[in-house]
């Protein structure tokens, strides 16, 4: 039996009850939805379970919810559920971590392995194909492995490491790549030293998304998806659907593949059904002011500040 969960709030809610319904197409999967909200969950189907952040009692969660955007509150608190469900779950040996934005579409068992105390995604598992708009430089800001999804199996030196990592997501886990943060993300990239038996998981088709664009290729044929010639069995939209802090800036990767524009068309139906549950704006952390068209900015920007120099130059 495999424990699945996901974090979100009113935001990412429509995002996670659309992996929820991925997650048990599966036998042998439990999953649990994980609230930082304030609001009243709607009512739930059955087959997913409601776990609060108030139920986990965080230590200085009323600092962690001044200190943080809620796009940040968010991460923050990924190891603490990690680490209440394991306790809730004393009889159960696996627990996956999947992004709101993660969509199932194979069993987890196609890359899973009971003798590693973590399975890892790395960002990219080969040279990164040279870009304009992500490079190397973006992936060691952000670190090795991408936090949308981590598979844990328990184990001693499993469980020291979400100890160790919970610990310091409640001041150290903000959006702050100037001085060595990136939400809970960068932590992993200890998980190699921490865990003798971490494992990166290489099957091509797993978590595919905006970091994989580049160097993985992703096509629909005989009414399926396959990436580089395997299965594909996870995708993540993050960046493509609402702000997020590191892929929104990279979301213009989604026109340079066909089946990633489709498969993203078709999730996009799936979750209308689900929006409007609540009304916007979270109820944990600071509400940051994102402007409108702040990506078409942003290039308006550097293009003037191109042709300012050019014209100093001269």
């Amino acid at each position: 039996m495999n424990i699945i969960f996901t974090v979100c709030n009113r935001t990412s809610l429509p995002h996670a009850l659309a992996l929820g319904n991925s997650v048990m197409q599966f036998p042998d999967n439990i999953f649990y939805l994980c609230w930082v909200d304030t609001g009243i969950v709607p009512q739930l189907p059955e087959h997913i379970k409601l776990l609060s952040v108030s139920d986990l009692k965080i230590p200085a969660w009323e600092q962690m919810i001044h200190h943080y955007y809620d796009f940040e509150l968010l991460p923050a608190c990924r190891p603490w559920f990690a680490k209440h469900l394991i306790n809730l779950h004393q009889d159960q040996h696996t627990f996956a971590f999947f992004a709101p934005t993660v969509l199932l579409l194979n069993p987890i068992s196609e890359i899973f392995r009971n003798d590693a105390g973590i399975l890892l995604t790395p960002h990219i598992s080969k040279p990164l194909v040279k870009s304009g708009n992500l490079d190397d430089k973006r992936i060691l800001n952000i670190g090795m492995f991408h936090s949308g999804s981590w598979i844990l199996n328990r184990n001693e030196e499993s469980l020291k490491f979400l100890d160790w990592w919970t610990i310091r997501t409640i001041d150290r886990a903000k959006f702050d790549l100037c001085n060595g943060m990136c939400m809970d993300q960068l932590w992993l990239n200890f998980a190699l030293v921490r865990i003798t038996s971490a494992h990166q998981v290489s099957h091509p088709g797993w978590h595919y998304g905006l970091h994989a664009v580049l160097n993985k290729e992703l096509v629909y044929q005989n009414d399926q998806y396959n990436v580089d010639g395997s299965p594909l069995i996870s995708i993540d939209f993050a960046g493509l659907d609402f702000f997020d802090p590191i892929w929104s800036d990279h979301a213009d990767l989604i026109s340079g593949n066909k089946a990633f524009k489709k498969i993203f068309l078709e999730y996009r139906k799936n979750i209308n059904a689900f929006k409007s549950l609540l009304p916007t704006g979270p109820g944990y952390g600071i509400i940051p002011k994102i402007k409108p068209n702040r990506i078409l900015r942003k290039k308006i920007k550097v293009k003037l500040r191109s042709i300012t120099q050019f014209i100093d130059q001269f």
